[in-house]
């Protein structure tokens, strides 16, 4: 089962994002011991913008023809079936790095299988004072198109704390992942070995208007 963890942040290593995404990825291998991880970090490769012209569109070019990162970034999330997204909020939003590759993957539209769809995710998203939330909610038309299924988010504000990662952050992110790894493990084996509760029924209640219903003994 191949998973990717997809760090959206613009510094380089090391990140509190990379280190959220981390403990996320641990959490999800407690539960998917057996996941390969594909950890991709978008700002460690050559993405040009989308210049718009949309002869990605046209069927007989069908791709992207800008000569950069992109195509490899792609073949990187090929076959996976679940994600892990991390990102920073940056002015209120998504990354930058992270919205020219959205508008990247705008080549694959008229794709039968677009790549980093049809997966279930689980989503990061933290700031140093607010917005974590519209920001998050930004990312859920992107994952509506790609047909993707959010199962887990965590937002967090750093505000006064100096270091996220030496909060609850980190035990929230890898929550986060065991949900990942218990919905990916109850899809791979539904039923399972996972003890099925009893159904308790409430006695019927006698309707409005209706023979008051007996009482014990008569």
């Amino acid at each position: 089962m191949k998973i990717v963890a997809l760090s959206c942040t613009q510094k380089r290593l090391p990140s509190l994002t990379d280190a959220l995404l981390d403990a996320a990825v641990t959490g999800l291998l407690r539960e998917v011991g057996d996941a390969e991880i594909q950890r991709i970090r978008l700002i460690d490769h050559r993405i040009a913008m989308c210049e718009g012209e949309d002869t990605c569109l046209d069927p007989e070019v069908g791709r992207c023809t800008l000569d950069d990162d992109f195509p490899h970034v792609v073949e990187l999330a090929e076959g996976a079936q679940a994600m892990l997204l991390a990102m920073p909020v940056y002015a209120g939003n998504v990354p930058a790095v992270l919205k020219i590759f959205q508008e990247r993957l705008k080549s694959f539209m008229n794709a039968g299988q677009r790549p980093l769809g049809n997966l279930l995710v689980g989503t990061i998203v933290h700031a140093r004072t607010m917005l974590t939330e519209p920001a998050l909610a930004s990312l859920f038309p992107w994952y509506l198109r790609l047909r993707n299924k959010n199962v887990a988010s965590a937002c967090f504000t750093q505000n006064a704390h100096q270091d996220l990662a030496r909060t609850a952050a980190p035990d929230l992110c890898a929550a986060v992942g065991r949900q990942l790894g218990m919905t990916l493990d109850a899809v791979r084996s539904p039923g399972g070995d996972r003890t099925a509760l009893p159904l308790v029924q409430s006695p019927a209640r006698p309707r409005c208007g209706g023979p008051a219903a007996s009482s014990p003994g008569e």
